[in-house]
């Protein structure tokens, strides 16, 4: 384990700090983690996310490719919408 020790925190953010540590019912130590920890699997979600997102537009691409000109789905649902 890493031990970072914070210096010149604004009285502020510190007050910030220590209120949602108490309301949390943890020490300031233990808010600070748990922020961290937070801001670290957003991260990782993210990354994944990203990932996620590029196989997805080739997959997207492979398919405008092996079937050109689809209609809208705009259209589609119009078209079935006015049918009614």
């Amino acid at each position: 384990m890493a031990n970072v020790t914070v210096r010149n925190i604004p009285e502020k953010d510190y007050a910030e700090l220590r209120q949602d540590a108490r309301q949390n019912r943890r020490s300031i130590n233990a808010e600070v983690l748990s922020l961290v920890a937070d801001r670290a699997e957003m991260n990782r979600r993210r990354r994944h996310a990203a990932k996620a997102m590029k196989r997805i537009n080739k997959i997207r691409e492979e398919i405008a490719r092996k079937y050109p000109n689809q209609p809208d789905s705009v259209d589609l649902i119009r078209e079935d919408r006015d049918s009614r």
